[in-house]
C-alpha cells in the first residue's frame, strides 16, 4: 500500500511540474519583443490644412500661367470676384467646372459685352475659369 501512495505522489508531482513549466513557456512567449521589418514602408506624413491650401494655390497659379503668360494669384482673386459679384448680379454665378474650356470661351464671348466688362476684367475672368477647369482635370 505504501508503494502505491508513493507512486501516486510522484505522478501528481510530475503533472504539477509539467503544467507549471508549460505556463512559464507561454508567459515568456507573450512578451517577446516584436522584430522591425527593414522593408516596411513609412506612412506618408499628414498634410495640415495650410499646406493643402498652399499646394492648391500653387496648382491654380501654374494653371493660370498655362492659360495666359504672366498670370498671378491676384489675377485669380480678381477673376473669382468678377464671377461672384458682377456675373452674379444678373444671374446665379456659374460653377467653372460646369462647362469645358471651349464652352466657357463661347459663353464668356457672349456674356462679357452684356456685363460691360473691361478687356482686363474679361482676361481675369477667363484666366480664373479656365484655371479652375485645368486644375480639376
Amino acid at each position: 500500500m505504501g508503494k502505491w501512495i508513493f507512486t501516486g505522489f510522484c505522478m501528481a508531482a510530475a503533472v504539477l511540474l509539467f503544467q507549471c513549466a508549460a505556463k512559464k513557456t507561454q508567459t515568456a512567449q507573450r512578451f517577446v519583443e516584436p522584430t522591425v521589418n527593414p522593408n516596411a514602408v513609412e506612412p506618408e506624413p499628414v498634410q495640415t490644412p495650410e499646406e493643402i491650401a498652399a499646394e492648391k494655390e500653387k496648382k491654380m497659379v501654374a494653371a493660370a500661367e498655362s492659360v495666359e503668360q504672366g498670370a498671378t494669384k491676384d489675377w485669380l482673386t480678381q477673376g473669382k470676384d468678377i464671377l461672384n459679384i458682377q456675373c452674379a448680379s444678373c444671374h446665379k454665378a456659374k460653377d467653372p467646372l460646369q462647362y469645358d474650356e471651349a464652352n466657357w470661351v463661347k459663353h464668356m464671348s457672349r456674356m462679357v459685352p452684356k456685363a460691360k466688362l473691361t478687356p482686363e476684367q474679361a482676361k481675369y475672368l477667363r484666366v480664373y475659369t479656365l484655371a479652375q477647369f485645368r486644375v480639376t482635370k
